[in-house]
């Protein structure tokens, strides 16, 4: 009669429910697995059945019939429910036998937790209704199945966690210890599965904020009022301050959001991929994670969330700029997950107290959470330098109790078409940033009927912040932020996607007028793909399609145009076209820094050039292009120079390297490579050349270096947007007085060290006449010259 009853139970169920899985390890067909749910559930069990059926696995239900062993079913409830309540008074007899069991069976047999989510509610309260669909951290009743089997029939997910051997489980010599243990481990395996996926149990916001506002961080500020009315007056401007920063996540938003959002990408991206989810699967078990995404378009944060959503990892609490807390839309993304904060609060030491005691209690709580370090949006496709308050809290909660550890998650950006091209093309073209209106969100609609690519998103290396702290406590906490800022930034483009349109860009850029033969493009970009995948190969991924695959791609998109000759086909791109591709070069030329500035201490060169002269540029001049594009130091020069000379680009012998012959395809092809870094180096030469020339401080030299950079660009094409940034300038300055390369004297008078001289004498083989003619020509008003 039970089997009978569990088949038309599951026959109902079946055709009701559309369950989804995530997570199946495979454990091999000679293996047995043995399934642990959470507690004792019919409605879990049928899900459960449904979801091995569909996938080929041993159904939960049938039997084990092994040497020494016979059991009816393969799986078993961790908890029993006894009055009302979850407990784990008895231990199930079926893994008492299982521990007690032979060593051939041990062997074969893996126990892997699962758990059965009913919809993807982070809490339980407000309406009846709500209270009765959501998952929550309590028993579930048969009511409460029955309603959430018709209201979440297909936001139901079953979860697998990793298998765990019996044989490593039972290994104690005391069946008891092995048996005390291995539940344990299930318990708290199956309660971090919950907590990667639910999130944890989230009091009511108002509790929250009342906990925000009488820490002691907040009471000190106010406490510092001068009289009562004061106090009374700061306590009103607390709680109101805490309104509008804190978030009120509603599962409700979140799964009507999930289904516009399918619509909505379906109808503007061919395809939206994620990539490194393997590197937070056990990390999301064990830590709170902070995602730290690289910030291209406003849609990065939706695009992130909707894809943890749907494999199955905790929503982040989003940090986002009050620009964005606008009628309407504000209350729509708070109930999303997002929090606001002001872009400075450096003078409003309450509100500052008032975010930092909120965040921390987020972290404390256990809630994953996502910021851009950056700050903004990058308008020229760079990784913009890491802004350090966020940073410096995030340091000081993991400094202060948690619950669980913090590990920081650098998250890659990779778009074939940009959604705010037009407007970042304006801006590139000196047009001021336009604040964000209600209007703008209407008028995005029209994206709807435009094709923008693909999307691509990497999660790079996890940093597990406690055991870096660790590392740094010696350092201060401002100084510890700036360095954690800058190994996020590499962090971030080490897990770089190269695509079609970034590949293209690479090549096409570096040409004078931005056309190409359509052969050398090929060519070219099959070069480009080698280095990328052999010299990045654990960390940046690169588009694998054909190089001819790859330019159609990019005429399809509508970034490249193609003509028709009789002496064979031209690629090119429209001025305004070129202006964009800069974006899309910018966002990777970082993976071909240090090969290209190998070609541009070579292509020049008449005579051959020795390893160890070289390797002693590249050590000078490296580090301050690694510091601009945010990049790894650690190359290995003698895998890069065989890459270089196995595509014919250099004349390589065991102590010395020349460049192919000039006039050759090698040297156009060595001269297309080095002309990706060659306006870094011109920049740098520009700073270094006007502080040999002239006496100056550096309220002189940064507004000066930056003019003349204005008039390089103008004259000689540079096809470069950020190339008179007053930025880089004063960062490559910062480095160079970090690295004592310049010093100041008394009044404040900027003096170059010798090696300073050495690396402007070496680049007479390397920059271009015409553009050390230019930057020597150029005078400077009210300054003294140097005798």
């Amino acid at each position: 009669m039970k089997r009978i009853l569990y088949q038309v139970c599951r026959s109902f169920v079946r055709l009701i429910a559309r369950p989804s899985a995530s997570d199946i390890d495979p454990v091999g067909e000679d293996a047995e697995p043995v399934y642990v749910l959470q507690q004792r559930s019919l409605s879990d069990l049928i899900i459960l059945d449904l979801v091995c059926a569909a996938h080929g696995l041993k159904p939960p239900l049938s039997s084990i019939n092994k040497p020494g062993i016979e059991e009816k079913s393969r799986f078993f409830p961790l908890m029993r429910a006894a009055s009302g309540r979850v407990t784990m008074q008895t231990i199930s007899p079926r893994l008492s036998r299982l521990i007690t069991t032979n060593e051939a069976f041990k062997a074969s047999c893996h126990l892997i937790p699962v758990s059965v989510f009913w919809g993807r509610a982070l809490v339980g309260e407000g309406s009846w209704l709500k209270i009765l669909t959501s998952e929550n951290w309590a028993a579930s009743g048969r009511l409460k199945r029955i309603l959430n089997l018709f209201i979440n029939r297909r936001n139901i997910v079953v979860q697998f966690g990793r298998p765990l051997s019996l044989a490593e489980a039972a290994s104690a010599n005391d069946p008891t210890i092995a048996l005390r243990r291995t539940a344990r481990y299930l318990r708290v395996r199956l309660r971090r599965q919950r907590v990667r996926t639910l999130g944890p149990d989230f009091s009511h916001r108002r509790n929250l904020m009342a906990q925000v506002i009488q820490s002691r961080q907040v009471q000190a500020v106010i406490e510092q009022s001068s009289s009562e009315k004061e106090r009374r007056t700061l306590e009103r401007l607390a709680n109101e301050h805490a309104r509008t920063i804190a978030s009120d996540m509603s599962h409700p938003t979140v799964r009507v959001l999930s289904r516009l959002l399918t619509w909505f990408w379906n109808r503007i991206y061919e395809r939206v991929e994620i990539e490194g989810l393997d590197r937070i699967d056990e990390l999301a078990l064990t830590h709170t994670l902070v995602y730290a995404p690289s910030h291209r378009s406003h849609l990065d944060y939706l695009l992130l969330s909707y894809l943890l959503y749907y494999k199955n990892f905790m929503i982040p609490h989003i940090a986002a700029g009050d620009n964005l807390n606008l009628p309407v839309l504000g209350g729509i993304l708070r109930r999303g997950g997002a929090f606001f904060m002001r872009r400075s609060f450096r003078d409003d030491p309450l509100y500052a107290a008032i975010f930092e005691e909120y965040l921390y209690q987020v972290y404390r709580r256990g809630h994953s959470v996502e910021f851009f370090p950056e700050g903004g949006r990058s308008r020229t496709g760079r990784l913009l330098p890491a802004r350090y308050g966020l940073l410096k809290m995030t340091l000081s909660a993991q400094s202060r109790v948690l619950n669980r550890p913090l590990a920081i998650i650098p998250v890659y950006f990779s778009y074939e078409k940009l959604v705010e091209a037009a407007s970042y093309l304006s801006e590139l073209r000196g047009t001021s940033k336009r604040r964000e209106s209600l209007g703008d969100v209407f008028r995005n609609l029209r994206l709807i009927q435009q094709n923008f690519g693909t999307v691509r998103v990497n999660l790079g290396v996890p940093l597990e912040l406690d055991q870096w702290q660790t590392d740094h406590q010696h350092l201060s906490l401002d100084e510890q932020s700036v360095i954690l800022g800058r190994e996020i930034s590499v962090r971030t483009n080490d897990a770089a996607h190269v695509n079609a349109i970034n590949l293209v860009s690479l090549v096409t850029l570096s040409t004078p007028r931005f056309a190409i033969e359509e052969a050398l493009l090929i060519s070219q970009i099959e070069i480009y793909q080698n280095i990328i995948d052999q010299l990045w190969k654990n960390d940046a991924t690169v588009c694998a399609d054909s190089a001819g695959d790859i330019i159609a791609r990019t005429q399809e998109i509508g970034l490249l145009d193609r003509e028709e000759h009789d002496y064979g086909a031209v690629l090119t791109h429209e001025p305004a076209t070129a202006i964009l591709m800069t974006w899309y070069r910018n966002n990777v030329v970082h993976l071909l820094a240090f090969p290209s500035l190998i070609a541009c201490l070579v292509v020049r060169r008449r005579r051959d050039l020795s390893r160890s002269q070289l390797e002693t540029m590249l050590a000078t001049v490296f580090p301050y292009i690694a510091v601009e594009l945010s990049c790894k130091t650690d190359f290995n020069t003698t895998q890069c120079l065989d890459l270089l000379a196995s595509s014919g680009l250099i004349a390589l012998t065991p102590d010395r390297l020349a460049p192919p012959i000039q006039g050759s395809k090698q040297h156009l092809q060595l001269t297309l490579l080095a002309n990706l870094v060659m306006p870094t180096l011109e920049r740098m030469y520009i700073v270094i050349s006007q502080m040999s020339a002239y006496d100056l401080n550096r309220d002189t030299l940064e507004p000066h270096v930056q003019q003349l950079a204005q008039k390089i660009s103008r004259l000689y094409g540079i096809n470069a947007p950020e190339f008179s940034d007053r930025r880089l300038f004063d960062a490559f300055i910062d480095a160079l007085l970090a690295d004592k390369v310049i010093t100041t004297d008394d009044t404040g008078i900027l003096h170059g060290q010798p090696q300073l001289y050495d690396v402007l004498r070496a680049a007479n083989f390397v920059i271009e006449p015409q553009i050390r003619l230019g930057v020597q020509s150029h005078s400077l008003v009210n300054g003294r010259h140097q005798t």
